[in-house]
C-alpha cells in the first residue's frame, strides 16, 4: 500500500511540474485561435446553407 502512496505522490508532483511549466512559458496548448474560430464558423455556414437548400 505505502508503494501506491508512494507512486500517486510522484505522479502528483509530476503533474504539477508540466502545469507549472505551461503557465510559465504562457502558451496553452489546445487553445483555439482565431483562425479556429473563423473556420468553425466557415464550415458550420456551409452545413446550414446546404442542408437548407437540399432540402428547399
Amino acid at each position: 500500500m505505502e508503494n501506491n502512496d508512494i507512486a500517486w505522490q510522484s505522479e502528483l508532483a509530476r503533474r504539477a511540474r508540466i502545469y507549472e511549466d505551461i503557465e510559465a512559458g504562457d502558451r496553452f496548448e489546445g487553445t483555439m485561435t482565431v483562425l479556429d474560430y473563423t473556420g468553425m464558423t466557415v464550415l458550420m455556414l456551409v452545413l446550414v446553407v446546404g442542408f437548407w437548400l437540399w432540402g428547399a
